[in-house]
């Protein structure tokens, strides 16, 4: 887990796809800080989960477990996981909110990544189409965690690997943002959206405003999820 300083930062951006409406930018006010793990839930992580609680483990798809990021799981999977974590350590760990999610993928700034406006290939994606992709990442499926460059938040793979659940419920904007730490339950919560890119994404669809709709029971080899655990004061 790294931590999340409070702050003020920028979330949103333009509407690449009508499917995912990034509108309108707005700023959001972060006021208390929060940890967030480094890497998306791997399944190594997400293994010990299974065994303890006698749940069948998620299908792999044939590449692999162990550093590889949890893929083929719902919401509602990484809402249990996240309430089994609470249970085991006595410390709330929970999904992130949206707001929560891209104001640390941005590392708390307003430019469209962390690192500025203009993407940089192999950075924190590899887009294959374009070549020259770092070792290990450049492969037809998703790679290990951490293996790319860490963003000044120490957060890895924000804009990789697989797209991420968030607590927020579906909407097809960000009209009724609340503008602070806390989701959105406005809109239809039997969909929830996802957030970052994924393996799959080419350039122009890589972004940390990027974001989707998908049914709360709908699993994915593009989609997996990072915790959260709020700190007491």
């Amino acid at each position: 887990m790294v931590i999340i300083p409070s702050g003020k930062g920028t979330i949103g951006g333009e509407n690449f796809r009508s499917f995912q409406n990034e509108e309108p930018i707005y700023q959001v006010t972060i006021n208390t800080s929060y940890a967030l793990s480094e890497t998306e839930i791997t399944f190594e992580q997400y293994d010990l989960f299974c065994h303890e609680t006698n749940i069948q483990c998620p299908n792999d798809d044939g590449w692999g477990r162990g550093q590889q990021p949890v893929i083929n799981v719902t919401w509602a999977d990484a809402m249990a996981y996240t309430e089994w974590l609470t249970k085991k350590t006595g410390v709330t760990y929970r999904l992130p909110s949206e707001a929560e999610w891209e104001f640390a993928a941005r590392a708390g700034r307003n430019s469209k990544f962390w690192w500025g406006n203009e993407y940089e290939q192999g950075l924190d994606h590899c887009d294959r189409d374009l070549g020259d992709c770092p070792q290990g990442s450049d492969l037809a499926h998703p790679w290990k965690v951490g293996i790319l460059t860490s963003n000044p938040f120490g957060l890895y793979d924000v804009t990789s690997n697989v797209a991420e659940w968030v607590l927020d419920c579906a909407s097809d904007s960000h009209d009724n943002a609340t503008g602070n730490h806390e989701p959105n339950y406005s809109g239809n919560c039997s969909d929830k959206i996802v957030k970052g890119a994924n393996w799959l994404d080419a350039q122009p669809y890589v972004h940390h405003s990027s974001r989707m709709s998908l049914p709360k029971y709908y699993t994915s080899y593009a989609v997996g999820f990072r915790t959260l655990r709020e700190i007491r004061k």
